[in-house]
């Protein structure tokens, strides 16, 4: 890659990439030469012809249509964290444990369905609602993250 080194009145100076010097008058460059322009130069026996290198980005960017999608909804989607542990909603998984805890609603919403059904089947005992309850009283007192999630 050849860069454009020193510019004077009527002569400018280009570093080649054999580690020579070309000079080359400034009425013979088709663009305003500066310092450090990278420059392809073309040779023949009687003609020397310099290009200004163009950015790529510059050229994509500028032509056609760019759009950039992000897809960064905040917590719209729970995440799965290690040893089976999932972040769910505080409020939500609390008003699911107090009020429908002993049908196992709760769990449905964490994902641990094996366990939805287990509070379904013995629903009648009440003691997934007692058990419900006390899950309740655990969730409150976890310290929910900056999306107001907590891992359950």
């Amino acid at each position: 890659m050849s860069k454009i080194i020193k510019i004077s009145d009527e002569i400018v100076s280009i570093g080649t990439n054999e580690g020579g010097i070309k000079e080359v008058r400034k009425d013979d460059i088709n663009f305003t030469p500066s310092v450090g322009d990278e420059v392809e130069i073309y040779e023949t026996e009687n003609n020397l012809i310099v290009t200004k290198k163009e950015d790529k980005k510059e050229k994509d960017m500028s032509s056609g249509i760019n759009i950039n999608v992000s897809n960064n909804q905040g917590n719209a989607q729970p995440y799965y964290v290690v040893n089976n542990t999932k972040a769910v909603n505080k409020v939500v998984y609390c008003l699911l444990a107090f009020f429908l805890g002993g049908i196992g609603i709760h769990k449905f919403y964490a994902g641990k369905i094996g366990t939805g059904i287990l509070y379904i089947l013995f629903c009648w005992t009440f003691i997934p609602g007692f058990i419900a309850f006390i899950e309740f009283i655990i969730a409150l007192c976890k310290k929910a993250d900056a999306n107001g999630n907590i891992l359950v």
